[in-house]
């Protein structure tokens, strides 16, 4: 099994290093911009062929390097074929604020804690620091891969992709937990009789907080209310994402405590939004809500522990009883939060129940793949 992962690097440079920095990335810009209208124009979208075409333009007009010139061909043929896949095959692409992709070994290194980055002005050897908990991705037998050169605020990041093979989780699980996602329980996990309840009534304060601020901020309009917008909206993205990471290793941590090979199963909500009704004062909380990327979280921290995840589909996990597997929608209050069967009459918590008709499904899927 590969794991992959993405550290951030944070450069320091010298005032002349961040100008050639700066020089590089808005070469690289102006050269994907070229490389797509040419892409655009020719409909080209064979990375080899585009490479024939424009290389020595970009090399003369750009001054990239070669390495670079041909990562620029590889980038806008790569967009081109997913905007095809999309349908979008009218328009050309655009690239704003692009971030130049830097190929180990050959366009950057770190070595001795220097990062040797090749920009317009050549090779630079530029000071880095790294936090203390990606340390660890740099050593343990990861390696790293392609990085992307990126500028925040006046700092300048590599954000580095490191990779490592490890041995596929054990397939004779002795521990299967279901994990239920909500709004009002962000997790519940269930293995047996053993549970574990995260609820979300802080998590939905603080954004509730950031809703009115930003209403007061849209009404008053002006340029200074439209950049407070834009920063109200990235701290609110890093205090989730920094949620779903607390979430995702309480979930792995409850996994590990049910046995020594566990299995965690997830519904699996790609399009949920699209086939769930609700109603329309609902529609912030929603559709603004990040089950995909707790999902992934609690996916690739898994992984790294060895622990195997599947997904099931959730159709009837809210409705379908856990000891008789009755399914009836007047089975779950969504008033009082509870589940009662009506033909068995099990009560339980709803969330609850949908966790442990998660892990039962799983179950199902096992014994299936087992007997094919």
């Amino acid at each position: 099994m590969e794991l992959t992962r993405t550290i951030r690097v944070q450069l320091e440079p010298t005032p002349e290093q961040a100008s050639a920095l700066a020089r590089t990335i808005e070469a690289n810009r102006q050269a994907l911009e070229y490389v797509s209208r040419i892409a655009h124009e020719r409909r080209i979208r064979n990375a080899i062929a585009l490479q024939r075409v424009v290389y020595r333009t970009i090399r003369s007009r750009f001054g990239l390097r070669a390495q670079m010139a041909c990562t620029v061909c590889r980038t806008v043929a790569g967009v081109y074929k997913s905007m095809k896949a999309n349908g979008n095959t009218d328009t050309p692409a655009k690239f704003k604020h692009p971030k130049p992709v830097f190929q180990r070994n050959k366009d950057y290194v770190l070595r001795n804690g220097l990062a040797h980055i090749t920009t317009l002005d050549g090779r630079l050897r530029i000071p880095y620091h790294v936090e203390p908990p990606y340390l660890r991705y740099l050593q343990d037998g990861w390696t790293c891969g392609a990085a992307e050169l990126v500028q925040k605020r006046h700092r300048w990041y590599l954000h580095v992709s490191v990779s490592k093979t490890a041995p596929d989780p054990v397939g004779d699980f002795d521990a299967v937990i279901g994990v239920d996602q909500g709004m009002r329980f962000l997790v519940t996990a269930s293995c047996g009789n053993q549970a574990m309840f995260i609820r979300g009534g802080r998590v939905k304060q603080t954004r509730l907080h950031y809703v009115r601020l930003r209403a007061s901020l849209q009404r008053k309009g002006t340029r200074s209310a439209k950049r407070r917008l834009k920063a109200i909206g990235r701290r609110e993205s890093r205090f989730m994402t920094d949620v779903n990471h607390q979430i995702a290793k309480a979930v792995v941590h409850f996994a590990q405590a049910q046995g020594q090979r566990p299995l965690i199963v997830l519904e699996d909500l790609t399009g949920s939004n699209l086939s769930v009704r609700f109603r329309l004062k609902d529609q912030y909380w929603r559709m603004s809500w990040s089950f995909r990327q707790l999902a992934d979280f609690i996916r690739y921290k898994a992984e790294e522990a060895g622990i195997a995840v599947m997904l099931v589909d959730p159709a009837g996990t809210s409705e379908t009883c856990p000891k008789c597997g009755h399914c009836e929608p007047a089975n779950r209050s969504r008033k009082r939060h509870e589940f009662r069967c009506k033909r068995c009459g099990y009560r339980c918590n709803d969330d609850l129940a949908a966790s442990r008709v998660i892990a039962q499904k799983g179950l199902e899927c096992l014994r299936q793949s087992q007997g094919a």
